[in-house]
């Protein structure tokens, strides 16, 4: 069973929740790769010190405030210039350059969004799309916004795109759902002859995938405490 909620829900003791960016990244990534995203994300979910989180908080944002600023590229300096953590100046700057151009290309200014979760059986993705954006004519975009360094595939962008469509209802009502690779200036949104049934099969799949990987990694972390 598969639904949207808006807003923030107390979870089952059962059950597996993460972002749906996160979930992207365990869709796009091979077998090793899975495991080492499902115990690093794990670390940061379960961790009680809040700064394991948040890496990239700062420059998405500066995204948020260059968006409505008629000098974008200040608010990113500022994210670049305040970066202390190990490995944020370069990303910050990558991100940057990638923004800067793209957001002068697409000529639209920021708008608010709301947050839901779409749950896939165990599994309960939160969804608040990073980006809210509105064009001239007045089209929105609900947009979630790829910030690490591998390059997004389509695959896992149209996983991203479809679950932005399952919750724009709640998050932007009316948008048309995006998936921004930021480093890359490289928009996705879905192609119109996407089989979107064979997509939500995906999803299931996936899902229940990560759901195996997050409890084995609980159950490994365990026996090794123990």
């Amino acid at each position: 069973m598969k639904l949207a909620v808006r807003g923030e829900k107390t979870l089952p003791d059962n059950n597996v929740s993460v972002t749906a960016l996160s979930f992207t990244e365990y869709v796009m990534s091979g077998q090793r790769g899975r495991i080492n995203i499902v115990s690093e994300q794990r670390g940061m979910y379960l961790a009680s010190d809040t700064r394991v989180c948040g890496f990239y908080n700062p420059i998405r944002d500066a995204m948020r405030r260059a968006v409505n600023s008629t000098e974008p590229e200040i608010e990113l300096k500022k994210a670049v210039m305040n970066a202390n953590r190990t490995g944020q100046p370069r990303a910050f700057e990558e991100i940057a350059d990638g923004f800067l151009p793209w957001l002068t290309a697409f000529k639209a200014t920021g708008v608010p969004v709301e947050g839901a979760t779409y749950r896939a059986g165990e599994l309960t993705l939160k969804v608040r799309p990073h980006l809210g954006l509105r064009k001239k004519d007045g089209t929105t975009y609900a947009v979630l916004v790829h910030t690490k360094e591998l390059p997004l595939t389509r695959e896992a962008a149209n996983v991203g795109l479809r679950i932005l469509q399952h919750t724009v209802a709640d998050t932007l009502p009316g948008a048309i759902p995006m998936v921004l690779d930021v480093r890359r200036g490289k928009a996705y949104q879905m192609p119109a002859r996407t089989n979107l049934g064979k997509l939500d099969v995906l999803i299931a799949a996936e899902a229940m995938g990560y759901v195996t990987h997050w409890k084995l990694s609980g159950l490994f972390e365990s026996v090794q405490v123990g």
